[in-house]
C-alpha cells in the first residue's frame, strides 16, 4: 500500500481488525499457505467492492462538475490540472503519488505555521520563492 500510495503505510493494528470485520461481513475468506493466510474477496465482496468503485465515480463525477463551475469564475489556470487528478482518481489511480510524501509535509508545515499565527509575511516570501524556483525547473 506504501508503493501504491507514495505515503499510506497501515499498521498492523489497523490491518487486522479490518480483516477481522470484512471475515465477520464475509466480504472475505481467507486460505491457509503455510503460516500465512491469504485473504481474498467472496462473490459478495466483490459486488460490495463495485458499489464502492460506482459511488466513487459519481463523487468524482459531481466533482469534476463542480470544479468546472468553479473554473467559470475563477483563474482558470489551475482547470487542467485539477481535471486530470479527478480523472485519475476516476481510474482509480492515486495522482501525484511520488510527491505524496513531500506534498503531506508542506500542507502540514503550512497549517501548523499558519495556525500558529506565525509571520505570514514571511511565509508569502518563502512560497513566492518557492513558486519561482519551481517555475525555472524544465
Amino acid at each position: 500500500m506504501e508503493k501504491d500510495t507514495g505515503t499510506w503505510k497501515p499498521s498492523f493494528g489497523s490491518i487486522y481488525p479490518l480483516l477481522e470485520r470484512l471475515l465477520r461481513e464475509k466480504l472475505v475468506e481467507f486460505k491457509e499457505d503455510g503460516r500465512k493466510k491469504v485473504y481474498f474477496l467472496t462473490n459478495e465482496g466483490k459486488k460490495y467492492l463495485n458499489i464502492i468503485d460506482k459511488s466513487k465515480n459519481t463523487l468524482v463525477d459531481k466533482l469534476i462538475a463542480a470544479w468546472n463551475a468553479f473554473g467559470k469564475i475563477t483563474d482558470r489556470r489551475e482547470m487542467g490540472f485539477m481535471l486530470e487528478i479527478f480523472n485519475s482518481l476516476k481510474k482509480g489511480q492515486l495522482p501525484l503519488k511520488e510527491l505524496n510524501p513531500e506534498l503531506n509535509e508542506f500542507r502540514a508545515t503550512m497549517f501548523e505555521l499558519y495556525s500558529k499565527g506565525k509571520d505570514r509575511k514571511r511565509i508569502k516570501a518563502v512560497l513566492r520563492e518557492t513558486v519561482k524556483r519551481l517555475k525555472a525547473i524544465k
